[in-house]
């Protein structure tokens, strides 16, 4: 027994020798004869970490109806090493782009176009910055410079840095682009290396360089992948408005991130507060001596990288996609993913190692009603079509009476476009905005070209004056006209100076500021029925007949102070808080909105004061040049500006002393000389232009003179008079939703101002409104509709105010044709819902023009109330019929 426990112990022994040894062989072949192989198959792999994003969010009408979301696509990406940087490395880098631009190009894709050096028609080289500010054009030259590693002799001056003749040769011969290669090609080649350094602050990245390409694209790119340095496919998210122009004022659009670098006040228009980003390591930008760097604004720089957002980024730029930048967005920190990845050394991905998915954006959902918003905007189209050719037909017919006016009929200018804004009176949420003419969003994704830029208006030749992408709802400020003439009637009844039954008789002209020498006889205002009279009217009986004189008493009475009171009260002075970048405030006359010698000429609210400057410093030049004076371009404006801030609104008329002071003060004119010389009673008379009036108040008792708003502003004006004297802020934001469909926020109906009038008042100025629109009544607007609309019923359900303003009060210069046309609606009558705004510049008049648009408006939506309205929806990516 021992033998053979002995025998099987050897034969255990002899085995574990002989498999070690085979390990010691294996081991040696391994390391000697098969480890150059390996080692150099180890130095070609090496891992990486990979950033992911996830989809932007959604953009919801008020029923859930998706108007922008992402869809997948591919993109394809360049990566160059950051350790390969020998003229070979480059050479075999630009081959590679050539290749990958060839094959992306024969496969209907593009390839980035963001080269900073570009060619003119006369072949000469120069940079194209795409800013116009000349603070920000420097700043791009001096990264520029940085990034490509050019010199500056001075860095404070621009004259002496590298131009782009000489920066294009320098940069084709470092980066080994072929001689032979034309500059149309070499350009393409160059966007793609001056975006990679530009990225030198994340090289750890690759560059995306061209978006949204072909499957065909990406399936060759990726059989090729060995060959191609640096170039990889990548499946990314494609933003996609299936609804195309329709509502694109609303939703905005997108742009590829150009800068590292936004200001406080961009931060917050796109809807991040201090509290998101101050906690973050170096988030704010510093200068190269370590202090803070400070936007245009004065406030500080944020940095977009630290806060996670990657170069390759599309950010919004316009509309709802801006404001809402915050909860659509799903490229921050907190939301990226990640993938550790294992790549060899052409920059291809060959094993996924780990991976922690990134979080899509969330979901914002509107207050607009996607059918609503197509009737409202197909609505606006047709009126401003319509009024355009009956304005086309008169220059045709009536060529000699508008000759008259203007030395040619070309001049004139007819109805191109407008706005128009449905708004829930008793919540202030826009139902529908429409503004024309339109834009679809599609193509800023898609990359735009040169004529298309310059047809939305911009580019360095815009040629399209309408400028399509402005949201003339919110950024068109104009004179409101008579529908202006409901805040006068209030601030009369408020203020004690009428009542709802006192009679005011029409005496045609208004000439009590005559004999003052503030307007001649020949100008004095006068009521659109002149020479024929209205009679004697009450606020009801004016406001359907639209009486001039009797809103120009009325205004006389409460005078200017009270009426812009009034007026801000219901929210005429101020922005209406809608979630939309780009409104404009709008303002009713008064001294301060004619001129205000506490603000720069650049802040003024009215165009008089830039003007009388201008007329000033003519006169200046004048008097130098009368005297031989040297002329000092910086003094005489500054003697100007000086001279402006004298008229401070009061009555005072006598400058003497003032003027003579500033002009030996600032132009070394004597007082002796001046004494001698009518300067002083001629610069007098500029500066008086600039102080407020009485015959100015009673001209903005009906909507003229200096008081500008705009569309939304009167919506939520009109809609104070339809549900009682609450003035809401304006919201098209109603909630935001998580990826889960959650709710993070609602954005609830906010007040305003709360005006507290007796119901007989409101009562009255609504019983005014329901004449206007009444054939019986002789309404200034009845005649404005379809015998349909009134046989079918619609009139009857209808209150509204027309308004026709001037862009002159000149009756020799005025052209009918081009008045501002304004038509306000509220409907239902009896129990007011919704208010339909419409404006059109140069429309002629308010009922002619507005009429048929708000025929269609309160067709549709009181169909559909009653159930009677079909679906106006196509299915996306369906046929219209």
């Amino acid at each position: 027994m021992k033998g053979i426990a002995k025998s099987r112990l050897f034969m255990l022994a002899l085995i574990t020798l002989a498999m070690m040894a085979g390990l010691i062989l294996q081991l040696g072949r391994l390391t000697i004869t098969e480890g150059d192989m390996y080692a150099a198959q180890a130095a070609s792999r090496r891992t990486t970490t990979m950033y992911t994003t996830g989809a932007r969010g959604r953009i919801l009408d008020r029923n859930g109806i998706p108007l922008a979301y992402d869809e997948t696509s591919y993109n394809v990406q360049f990566y160059r090493d950051p350790e390969r940087l020998s003229p070979a490395d480059s050479a075999l880098y630009t081959e590679a782009l050539l290749t990958a631009i060839s094959i992306i190009e024969a496969g209907g894709g593009t390839t980035i176009d963001t080269s900073y050096i570009r060619m003119d028609e006369q072949a000469e080289l120069y940079y194209n910055w795409g800013v116009e500010a000349p603070a920000s054009q420097k700043a791009r030259y001096l990264n520029f410079c940085n990034a490509m590693g050019f010199t500056m002799p001075d860095p404070d001056d621009t004259s002496t840095w590298i131009s782009a003749k000489d920066a294009y040769r320098k940069l084709r011969q470092l980066w080994k682009i072929p001689e032979e290669l034309p500059f149309s090609e070499a350009v393409k080649l160059m966007s793609i290396r001056q975006e990679v350094n530009m990225n030198k602050w994340r090289a750890y990245e690759p560059v995306t360089i061209a978006f949204n390409v072909p499957m065909e694209v990406v399936a060759e790119l990726d059989m090729r992948a060995e060959e191609l340095l640096g170039i990889r496919t990548m499946q990314s998210t494609s933003r996609v408005y299936p609804w195309g122009t329709t509502a694109a004022h609303i939703l905005g659009y997108l742009s590829r991130q150009v800068s590292d670098e936004m200001s406080v006040t961009g931060m917050q228009r796109m809807g991040y507060a201090q509290e998101d980003y101050n906690n973050i390591p170096n988030i704010f930008a510093k200068d190269k001596d370590g202090s803070q760097l400070t936007g245009a604004d004065g406030g500080a720089v944020v940095q977009m990288t630290k806060l996670g957002y990657s170069y390759n980024d599309y950010i919004g730029v316009a509309g709802v996609e801006r404001t809402m930048e915050k909860h659509l967005s799903a490229s921050t920190n907190n939301q990226r993913g990640t993938k550790i990845v294992e790549i060899n050394k052409h920059g291809t991905v060959t094993r996924e190692l780990e991976k922690t998915p990134p979080s899509n954006g969330n979901d914002v959902m509107l207050t607009i009603d996607l059918s609503l918003q197509k009737v409202t905007e197909a609505a606006l189209e047709n009126a401003i079509l319509k009024i355009n050719g009956y304005e086309k037909l008169l220059l045709q017919t009536k060529p000699e009476y508008y000759l008259k006016r203007r030395q040619e009929l070309a001049a004139i200018k007819t109805a191109q476009s407008g706005s128009i804004v449905v708004l829930d009176i008793h919540t202030g949420k826009v139902l529908a905005m429409a503004s024309y003419p339109s834009f679809d969003p599609n193509s800023f994704i898609r990359g735009l070209t040169e004529a298309e830029l310059s047809e939305l208006g911009f580019g360095e030749n815009p040629v399209n004056p309408n400028m399509p992408t402005l949201n003339r709802a919110i950024a068109s400020r104009l004179a409101p006209g008579s529908i202006f003439k409901m805040a006068t009637g209030l601030a009369g009844l408020m203020e004690g100076k009428i009542t709802t039954t006192s009679l005011i008789t029409d005496g045609g002209k208004y000439t009590k500021f005559v004999d003052g020498d503030e307007i001649k006889e020949s100008e004095a205002p006068e009521c659109w029925i002149y020479p024929g009279r209205h009679g004697s009217l009450t606020l009801s009986e004016a406001l359907s007949v639209s009486c001039n004189y009797y809103f120009f008493t009325v205004a006389d009475r409460v005078g200017i102070q009270k009426l812009n009171e009034w007026a801000t009260h219901l929210g005429l002075n101020d922005q209406t808080g809608i979630e939309l970048p780009g409104e404009l405030s709008s303002h009713v006359g008064g001294q301060k909105v004619l001129y205000d010698n506490t603000a720069d000429l650049k802040e003024q609210k009215s165009s008089l004061p830039g003007y009388v400057f201008r007329q000033l410093e003519a006169y200046l030049k004048a008097i130098l040049k009368e005297r031989n004076m040297e002329i000092d371009n910086e003094a005489i404006s500054k003697c100007s500006q000086e001279l402006l801030k004298l008229q401070t609104g009061s009555t005072q008329s006598e400058f003497g002393p003032d003027i003579r002071r500033i002009l030996r003060e600032e132009l070394g004119l004597p007082i002796g000389i001046t004494r001698t010389q009518d300067w002083v009673p001629r610069i007098s008379s500029m500066l008086t232009e600039l102080q407020w009036k009485p015959a100015m108040t009673i001209r903005s008792g009906i909507g003229q003179a200096t008081t500008l708003v705009t569309p939304v502003a009167v919506a939520r004006y009109a809609a104070a008079f339809g549900n009682g004297g609450t003035v809401y802020d304006v919201h098209i934001v109603d909630r935001i939703l998580n990826e889960k469909g959650s709710v993070v926020k609602v954005y609830e109906p906010s007040v305003f101002e709360k005006i507290e009038a007796p119901y007989e008042y409101w009562a009255a100025i609504r019983d005014g409104l329901k004449g206007v629109v009444s054939p019986e009544d002789g309404g200034t607007a009845a005649q404005a509709f379809s015998k349909g609309f009134d046989t079918e019923g619609y009139l009857k359900r209808i209150i509204g105010k027309s308004g026709t303003a001037q862009i002159s009060t000149s009756k020799v210069s005025n052209v009918d044709i081009e008045n501002t046309s304004w038509f306000v609606t509220l409907l239902p009558r009896e129990a007011p819902e919704i208010v339909i705004i419409t404006c059109i510049p140069y429309g002629f008049s308010g009922s002619r023009a507005g009429g048929p648009a708000v025929e269609e408006i309160t067709r549709y939506y009181l169909d559909r109330k009653s159930g009677m309205a079909k679906d106006n929806l196509v299915p996306v990516n369906g046929l219209i019929p």
